[in-house]
């Protein structure tokens, strides 16, 4: 596992950076100008390939009205090619925003996320991280994995939003 030399890791209270995503149906997106809803988690994932991250894709989307209904919205990004990355939508039935292409050096750099520039078995990759933004696009909570396990799940997610809305 690798990390960009001087990259930032992320913490609570930290701006999160402008990212560009080309979404699966075609259309862009601008990390976090873009979020429609006032909380946002960014699922950065390892692709198709990767059964752990799918599990947590397809748990998100099984949390996903739950999530509407306190004003969180999801999105997701990798390294996939397009045709991997739309795929893997159709197949889980995934409502939330899906994007693919995603540059393994402009993500590590920004975000500091571990990669894996020459895995013996994938194609190079982003290794799992989560970000859960607050209105505005602060982050909430960075967490950063550098191998297949150790990731955000959406009830986490659900409980810290609400809890800090009741103590706002």
């Amino acid at each position: 596992m690798a990390r960009k030399p001087n990259a930032p890791l992320l913490d609570a209270g930290d701006p999160f950076p402008a990212l560009e995503l080309t979404l699966t149906d075609g259309t862009s997106l601008t990390l976090p100008a873009d979020l429609p809803h006032p909380y946002g988690v960014v699922l950065v994932n390892r692709g198709a390939w990767c059964p752990f991250c799918v599990a947590q894709l397809r748990a998100f989307q099984s949390g996903l009205a739950r999530l509407a209904e306190e004003g969180i919205g999801v999105v997701s990004l990798s390294t996939d090619a397009g045709d991997q990355a739309s795929a893997m939508v159709k197949e889980h039935r995934l409502e939330f925003p899906v994007a693919f292409g995603a540059s393994l050096d402009a993500v590590a750099g920004r975000l500091g996320v571990y990669y894996d520039p020459h895995p013996t078995h994938a194609p190079p990759h982003l290794q799992s991280a989560g970000f859960v933004l607050g209105p505005g696009g602060t982050v909430l909570l960075a967490v950063y994995s550098s191998g297949a396990i150790g990731r955000l799940v959406w009830q986490d997610v659900l409980g810290l939003v609400k809890y800090l809305k009741s103590h706002a």
